[in-house]
């Protein structure tokens, strides 16, 4: 019983930090009663409140979005995160209302990434103190406070990150005795619904880790086995994401998300300063400096777990700087200008695996003398770091109460005289999709470009979302297909359609089928159709697959409920086993 209220007592602990931090991330918010109008914030609003509606409305469409992005059909969340989407629409069905959905969130990334970095740290043999005051700097870090700053998707990605290298380092520790095959497949299978990118370069280093426990175990078909199985579970827990992007990839040409040709120029490096979008901040720059430079110090003994995330962290840095030359790379490789974009994103795995492997380092014996001044290093760092990404997030919120409510109004359209009053009036409302009509952003992503490529898909997507939008209604039916109807004064008309079809699209006008691939479609996929008869027309769009069904999406979630009993059943096990001991 005295174990067990000991551990009851430091989880408390743990606990009252990692709230505390997190709260103090979204005061700036609160204190505020803003919203933040960031440069991803209306695409994410859009595919988010399109899950709520199917939620509030029981309309579900895998698919189409018939409710966000100016209910046009096009396919996102099929392809962009789908677990993690109805995950937020679900919170957004919840709170009913931007502004709680934000301070929610944004408080739930804080604190997942505390807790995912102290459970890395404590792995990698680190003190519970050093391992929390690694847990507030990973939470005041650049990439995850860009959910609150910008709403950049990437930042729930690099939350998780801790528990992919947690995983990895499972791997080699102990002869991998500690691997389970649901806690990797798990972990990696959440990463993936939630962001893909991030789920790549996660695969990439537990590549690594993988290699050198399997050149070090002893047991190697054990752990041959172990990643097997978890890697088999995995595509199951998965198989709603990969078997829509082999649909909808095999199927149809896409455009690509934006196509960022001067990469070198996104790249970050070390600073003296605060921490920017090209500046790793002087905190970071730091112990980034000193944990690589220990690295080569022999008098410092690094265990092989250290050795392997310094130096994994250490290749990322590289990447993620000017000394890789990206703009040169793209050239060869274009696809990495729409793939990767920016390569300042392997800094948020820079940051985790430096930050686990100096918790090693200031955990062993060589650095026992020098505790006290290690602590007050990473208490003033921590409060650093947690200062400036409060006063980044205030910044963010402070616009909501200027004349420029958009913290970044790149590529937006706001409709005609509209004042700023009424933009935060809408997006305050009650009525969720105020505000986005009000503004709407003209993102290509992901729209089909199957018969000639549009040279302006910003420009073209926008006019296509205007043409004939007030001579057209736009009704969702009981099989969440998308309905356009409009009146024609003749036979033969015709009429171009503010919506999307891609080859896999069922179009029916008027109850007679359409084959998608002989319409007459824009360069963004826009149709355009001639009236069957005077008066009401109809045309109704779908999409048709024979992979991701009903019945597969539901052994998917039955797959999923299972699996996180069982891993819930199997860590009270473990707890108890712990305690006894």
């Amino acid at each position: 019983m005295k174990n067990k209220s000991i551990n009851l007592k430091n989880h408390v602990g743990v606990f009252i930090v990692m709230f505390s931090v997190s709260l103090f991330l979204v005061l700036p918010q609160i204190l505020a009663h803003s919203l933040v109008l960031g440069s991803d914030s209306l695409f994410h609003f859009n595919r988010i409140y399109d899950i709520y509606m199917q939620f509030k409305t029981g309309n579900f469409n895998y698919f189409q979005t018939n409710y966000g992005f100016q209910q046009s059909g096009r396919i996102i969340n099929a392809v962009y995160g789908p677990g993690f989407a109805y995950l937020l629409g679900g919170l957004l069905l919840l709170v009913h209302s931007w502004f709680n959905f934000q301070v929610i969130s944004s408080f739930l990334i804080f604190f997942i990434s505390g807790y995912s970095m102290y459970l890395l740290a404590k792995e990698i043999t680190s003190t519970k103190d050093i391992s929390l005051l690694m847990a507030v700097l990973f939470m005041g870090s650049l990439w995850i406070a860009r959910w609150s700053t910008e709403q950049n998707f990437m930042a729930w990605g690099i939350m998780l990150v801790p528990l992919v290298v947690l995983m990895g380092v499972k791997m080699i520790k102990n002869n991998a005795e500690g691997l389970r095959v649901l806690p990797l497949a798990l972990t990696m299978s959440v990463m993936i619904q939630v962001h893909v990118l991030s789920a790549l370069m996660s695969i990439g280093v537990l590549l690594v880790f993988f290699i050198v426990g399997f050149i070090q175990t002893n047991k190697k078909s054990k752990l041959l086995l172990t990643c097997f199985l978890a890697g088999l579970l995995s595509l199951v827990l998965t198989f709603n994401v990969w078997g829509a992007m082999l649909d909808v990839f095999a199927n149809n040409k896409l455009y690509p998300p934006h196509v960022n040709v001067m990469m070198s120029n996104s790249t970050m490096n070390l600073s003296m300063g605060g921490p920017t979008l090209t500046k790793i901040g002087l905190v970071m720059s730091l112990i980034f400096v000193v944990q690589i430079s220990l690295l080569f110090i022999k008098q410092v003994k690094f265990t092989v777990t250290n050795r392997v995330v310094t130096s994994l962290g250490l290749v990322f840095l590289v990447l993620t700087s000017k000394l890789v030359p990206w703009t040169d790379l793209a050239q060869v490789i274009p696809q990495i200008q729409s793939f990767l974009q920016y390569p300042r994103r392997f800094e948020g795995f820079a940051v985790v695996l430096l930050l686990a492997g100096l918790s090693a380092t200031l955990s062993s014996s060589s650095f026992k003398n020098y505790r006290k001044y290690v602590d007050l290093f990473l208490i003033v760092g921590g409060l650093v770091v947690g200062t400036q990404s409060y006063l980044e997030i205030q910044k963010s919120n402070e616009a909501w109460h200027t004349n420029q409510s958009i913290v970044s109004p790149n590529n937006v359209d706001i409709a005609d005289n509209t004042s700023n009053e009424q933009i935060t009036k809408a997006f305050m409302s009650s009525n969720l999709d105020d505000g986005l009509k009000l503004l709407t952003k003209a993102s290509p992503d992901y729209l089909p470009n199957n018969r000639v490529l549009s040279e302006r898909p910003y420009h073209d997507y926008r006019l296509d979302m205007k043409k004939n939008k007030d001579e057209v209604s736009k009704t969702i039916n009981s099989e969440g297909k998308l309905s356009l109807s409009w009146n024609a004064t003749k036979k033969e008309n015709e009429i171009s359609l503010p919506a999307i079809v891609y080859n896999n699209s069922t179009v029916q006008l008027n109850g007679s089928s359409l084959d998608p691939k002989k319409m007459t479609l824009s360069t963004m996929g826009s149709p355009t159709v001639k009236a069957t008869r005077i008066g009401t027309n109809r045309l109704v769009i779908g999409y048709h697959t024979k992979i991701i069904t009903r019945i597969s999406l539901i052994i998917v979630l039955a797959t999923w409920i299972i699996s996180c009993v069982s891993a819930v059943f199997m860590g009270i096990i473990d707890n108890k086993k712990e305690i006894n001991l």
